[in-house]
């Protein structure tokens, strides 16, 4: 797929919908004023809110010179079709006499003004009166979130971006468009955006930024005094710097220019307040043209003040190392590998490894004894995903059996083969905390949920790293209350615990409350965890936990947000979730926001990610539970049914209750209620309490079709914060109602139902309609196969059927076939047409 590089004013105008109307409807008002900070796509917005008001039957007229105050004789060239619309960029230049006029002409209703300012930027007088007296409206221009950016990105490329490549243009630019236009197309230019495959990907700055991108930041930065500019670079060299260290209070009165103009911003950490730049590309444009000898004595001035403080917090040790080795001073190999083994605990693999390097270097030897460098350098490979690398150090006899166990699991997907070294080690070691967390780990991972589930509570310091995995098989095998027990017996001891398992365990602790139905509990869970969500792992988890509350709370453009974001993150060791069971859950949160054929594909990236992982039987059936969802809403019922009730099987049978329970759930609403019906009453009481028993309840009244009942169920779902449930069983109370000829009792659930929508501003599912008879089919049930709506997906993507089959491992003829039939289904003839029909 050839890629021409072109100016950025030729990138299309997407994902600006929003703003676009609001412009459209704040014309006939008056005007609007759009504003931002610089490079957010202000002017090109302004261009096309222009063209549309032209469009609309607006004469439309630009005032280029801010200087102009004869407005009046462009209004002879009206003609009737309706106001003169005013185009002013960079509106806040506008002489006074100029802004008066203007400020004359639409309060007397003669023209709209539509204009475009930078954010911070005193207006004139005439302009900033027609916004406080509402005549004109104010449209804030925000930075693209990922989503925003990976339509435009999509939409230049021609192809889907491979999500970490998205996370990684998107985290350097912050969605600022003027800056995500210019890295993409320098990257174009020097092939390092390219097509894999038939995803685009992109693996960070290669060096300095280009000349271009430099200007754009120094423009944006604006003139820095010297003091200033010094205290700048000592941030961009160091990263954020806490605002009493000696060198920052040297420089206050600069501190407080920068805060005021944008440049630095402050935030807390616990009780202090650090200094950081206000945009990641400040500090490689800082540093870039920084003399070797300033940047040395500044480096050795940061460190020298940091370690006056003693150094403590957890990163200092590791920061003072960096800045001492960059400004080219030499350390003792044990202070290298303390400032390494810190780096590692903070989960930043790159600097462990480069740290561990050089320490065991200057080291001259290596210490093969367990928990030594060579452990640490292993660790430091496994954790960037180098897993071959790691396992070769293993092997050199580090003693570390239990890191290289999960390595061997989750990287090269050895599973026994970690079991058995796992299990030999302990029985050496029965109270070693690593051994005790890698084995419970390890059965997740092998489906032993009930040896998992039966663990008790560990010594001390093994708590940290057992009782978060045992909590989640209790979960999942039903007992909600068991693992909120367990829970609560290390409850005071959390504070103490890494910020990784801390957060873990409050994750399950909401996730064992809901499911228990202990809503104080689950608040109080809940409080705790944004706290605790920094780094990768813990965005991720954060971010499908908090998902999932959404999902049931029906703000599905939320959930796909989180979800997007987790996505992007790329963390193959964890048993929270996995990458496949993560983009599996955008996938379902796509398709209850109606976005049906994003989903499908997302469906299709899912599998490829999980065929290139470790089998993990609770996530592989996670997956395929969201998969069986995407197909009930893209209307084939029977498959979603077949699905799910294939999950609930394989689910029961390992005794995963909570997975299966939620599989059978699914599977009764979009097919045989009675047969789900059937195997719940085996698998879980009516009495039990909690959401499992109210789900088998809503089955089991869909089965009899029981409008009371599903009444009742749809009250309790309201109850338990799941409008989008409680919607769809009063939905089938009405149904239920009008079947039996109770017409009054009908209507009331229909009221219902309507009020449940509106709470969440939702739509039911296809196949819940309230004005449906009981025995007819759900509208909307798809005439293509799941294979086939698969296919018509990708090739609605404008892939090759050659790119197709790679990525669903067919055939090209079978890909063919499908298309074939596709066409013939949905009376199409080109594949252009297809996005339309899907």
């Amino acid at each position: 797929m050839p890629i021409t590089p072109y100016a950025g004013a030729a990138w299309p105008l997407t994902a600006r919908e929003t703003e676009l109307a609001d412009v459209a409807t704040a014309v006939e008002r008056g005007g609007a004023l759009l504003v931002g900070e610089p490079g957010t796509g202000k002017s090109r917005l302004l261009a096309a809110a222009m063209q549309a008001a032209r469009h609309a039957g607006h004469t439309t007229v630009w005032l280029h010179d801010p200087r102009a105050t004869d407005l009046d004789r462009h209004f002879g060239e009206a003609d009737g079709g309706g106001r003169t619309v005013v185009g002013a960029d960079d509106v806040h230049l506008l002489v006074p006499g100029a802004a008066e006029r203007l400020y004359t002409l639409v309060r007397a209703g003669r023209a709209a003004l539509l204009g475009a300012a930078p954010s911070g930027m005193p207006l004139p007088d005439g302009v900033s009166r027609l916004w406080v007296e509402g005549r004109v409206e104010r449209i804030p221009v925000e930075p693209f979130d990922p989503a925003a950016a990976e339509t435009l990105l999509r939409a230049r490329l021609g192809g889907r971006i491979a999500r970490q490549s998205l996370d990684g243009l998107w985290s350097l630019t912050l969605g600022n468009a003027q800056f995500l236009c210019e890295i993409v197309e320098s990257a174009l230019a020097e092939g390092a955006l390219r097509l894999g495959g038939d995803t685009w990907q992109w693996h960070g700055p290669a060096g300095e930024p280009s000349d271009r991108l430099a200007e754009m930041v120094r423009l944006r930065l604006g003139p820095l005094a010297d003091d200033e500019a010094e205290l700048a670079a000592m941030i961009a060299l160091a990263g954020p710097l806490e605002a009493g260290l000696a060198p920052v209070e040297d420089l206050i009165h600069a501190a407080e220019s920068l805060n005021r103009r944008g440049v630095v911003v402050t935030e807390r950490d616990g009780k202090r307040l650090r200094l950081r730049l206000a945009h990641p590309l400040y500090a490689p444009v800082l540093t870039a043209g920084l003399p070797d000898l300033t940047a040395r004595r500044l480096r050795l001035r940061l460190a020298e003040a940091i370690e006056a403080t003693g150094a403590r917090r957890t990163d200092d040790g590791s920061r003072t190392v960096a800045l001492r080795l960059a400004a080219g001073d030499e350390l003792p190999p044990h202070r290298l590998l303390a400032a390494a083994d810190a780096a590692l605990r903070r989960r930043d693999f790159a600097l462990a490894e480069r740290l561990g390097r050089l320490g065991l270097a200057a080291q001259g030897d290596r210490d093969h004894g367990g928990g030594g460098p060579g452990a640490l350098l292993a660790r430091a490979l496994a954790g960037q995903g180098r897993y071959q690398e790691a396992e070769a150090e293993f092997a050199r006899g580090t003693g570390d059996e239990a890191a290289r166990a999960l390595n061997l699991a989750w990287g090269l997907h050895r599973v026994p083969e970690a079991a058995a070294l796992v299990e030999t080690a302990a029985a050496r070691r029965p109270d070693d905390p690593e051994l005790l967390g890698a084995r419970t780990v390890l059965q997740l991972l092998r489906d032993d949920t009930g040896d998992a589930a039966g663990t008790g509570l560990p010594g001390p310091d093994a708590a940290a790293l057992v009782v978060p995995p045992v909590a989640l098989a209790r979960i999942e095998r039903g007992d909600a209350a068991g693992a909120l027990a367990l829970l609560g017996q290390v409850r005071d001891r959390m504070d103490g615990w890494e910020a990784e398992h801390r957060l873990a365990a409050r994750l399950l602790t909401s996730r064992a409350a809901f499911h228990a139905g202990r809503t104080a509990e689950l608040s109080a869970a809940l409080d705790g965890i944004r706290h605790d969500s920094a780094g990768s792992r813990g965005e991720i988890r954060g971010a499908v936990v908090r998902a999932r509350t959404y999902r049931s709370a029906g703000r599905y453009d939320e959930a796909v947000a989180l979800l997007r974001r987790a996505c992007a993150r790329d963390d193959r060791a964890d048993w929270f979730t996995t990458p496949a069971w993560t983009l599996s859950q955008l996938a379902g949160a796509l398709a209850e926001a109606g976005e049906h054929t994003e989903a499908v594909r997302t469906v299709v990236e899912a599998r490829a990610v999980e065929r290139q992982s470790v089998a993990y039987p609770l996530a592989v059936d996670g997956a395929a539970l969201e998969h069986a969802l995407v197909l009930a809403y893209t209307g084939d019922l029977a498959g979603a049914a077949r699905r799910a009730r294939e999950v609930a099987s394989r689910a029961a049978a390992a005794g995963r209750l909570q997975q299966a329970v939620t599989a059978l759930h699914l599977a009764g609403r979009v097919g045989d209620a009675a047969a789900s019906a059937a195997d719940l009453a085996r698998l879980v009481r009516e009495d039990d309490g909690g959401y499992p028993a109210l789900l088998a309840t809503h089955v089991r009244a869909l089965a009899r079709r029981d409008g009371d009942a599903l009444d009742t169920v749809a009250d309790r779902f309201a109850s338990f914060g799941a409008p989008p449930l409680a919607a769809e069983a009063s939905a089938q109370a009405a149904r239920a109602h009008q079947a039996a000829g109770r017409r009054r009792r009908g209507r009331a659930a229909r009221v219902r139902c309507a009020e449940l929508l509106a709470a969440y501003d939702g739509d039911l599912p296809p196949w819940a309609p309230a004005s449906a008879s009981w025995t007819e089919p759900a509208p909307g049930t798809a005439r293509l196969t799941a294979r086939e709506r698969e296919v018509a997906s990708l090739a609605a993507s404008r892939l090759s059927n050659q790119e197709i089959a790679d990525r669903l491992v067919v055939s090209v003829r079978t890909v063919e076939n499908h298309l074939h039939r596709v066409y013939g289904k949905l009376g199409v003839t080109a594949r252009t047409e297809l996005a339309h029909h899907l």
